[in-house]
């Protein structure tokens, strides 16, 4: 599929969180490229992006057609931007970051440790392929490595301020700053972020489309619960996953979280916290055992897990197949 050159890379969103994060990755990985441009829409255009010690200016985008060049597209933008986009696009590999917003449904969902990297190529032939929810792959993880196949899972996903954008980022930090000097005064509507854990609007439907994309990467036959709140910190995320024994040895699962790839697994009583998890690839686990199965604490850094992920399907997409 490469035929045996390297492609022309556009990231379209550089300036959010995560577009950012997959700029910097392709910096850090020296990730090969005849050519990488990055676009903002008007709101982020005309700013610079820092990747691996070089400045790379970002183009404001106009129309699909500012992307026909392009043998690589990232769409790290809002799930309708993304979709208008889209259908404008003829990349040979189109990479949609927003699909991790919703149920499957176009583009179809892989991960590194769940998606063998052959299948990639077979996906990538209908069309854009995607990411899940970085929580839905930690969930996803973790179940590929306890060889849970089936049954009822139930989850918890917290979301810092940073799952919305750059901009709630800096409503959570004035706000933030306003109720330690007194002064926050929020309008009739607002939601206070600050110091306040919540149910976000949308968390039901939200939940439903994680629901879908944890059956379709873990198996039809699992019957997960997910509720989503969001916590007063600026980037991470964490989960909360029950997952019952149902007369499989718990004991077990021990020595498989142990030797499970892209997961730390800790033990004992060392604290593991969403700040421990900023900036590090893997995912920090911590297991319960109780009388009905396990409850496993989850925290990573969710921007980092989608541009990591983003970037696999990209490089397993183009370079895999020459």
């Amino acid at each position: 599929m490469s035929n045996g050159r390297e492609p022309r890379v556009a990231i379209v969103g550089a300036t959010g969180i995560v577009g950012g994060q997959i700029a910097d990755l392709i910096g850090e990985r020296e990730f090969p490229c005849a050519e990488l441009k990055l676009f903002a829409t008007e709101s982020g255009a005309f700013d610079s992006v820092e990747t691996a010690g070089q400045s790379h200016s970002v183009a404001r985008l106009g129309a699909p057609s500012d992307l026909a060049n392009f043998d690589i597209v990232f769409l790290a933008l809002p799930d309708a931007a993304a979709r208008s986009l889209s259908q404008g696009l003829d990349a040979q590999v189109i990479v949609d970051l927003s699909a991790a917003l919703r149920a499957p449904a176009g583009a179809a969902l892989a991960a590194p440790g769940i998606t063998p990297r052959e299948q990639v190529k077979t996906l990538v032939k209908r069309g854009a392929i995607a990411p899940p929810h970085p929580a839905v792959q930690v969930i996803a993880t973790v179940l590929r490595a306890l060889e849970v196949a089936s049954g009822f899972v139930g989850a918890t996903v917290i979301t810092g301020a940073s799952a919305a954008g750059r901009e709630k980022v800096s409503e959570l930090f004035n706000q933030t700053a306003d109720l330690l000097n007194a002064r926050l005064d929020l309008g009739e509507d607002a939601q206070q972020l600050a110091f306040n854990l919540f149910m976000p609007a949308g968390a039901a439907e939200r939940a439903q489309a994680l629901a879908a994309q944890i059956s379709a990467l873990a198996g039809d036959a699992i019957s997960p619960a997910v509720q989503i709140v969001q916590a007063p910190v600026f980037h991470g995320g964490g989960v909360t996953l029950s997952v019952p024994a149902n007369g499989r040895d718990t004991a077990d699962w021990v020595r498989r979280m142990r030797s499970a790839p892209g997961i730390l697994f800790i033990e004992g009583e060392d604290p593991a916290g969403f700040v421990d998890a900023i900036g590090q690839e893997a995912v920090i686990v911590r297991m319960a055992r109780n009388a009905s199965g396990a409850i496993f604490w989850c925290v990573f850094d969710a921007a980092r897990v989608a541009a990591m992920t983003a970037l696999w399907l990209a490089e397993s997409a183009w370079f895999a197949f020459s």
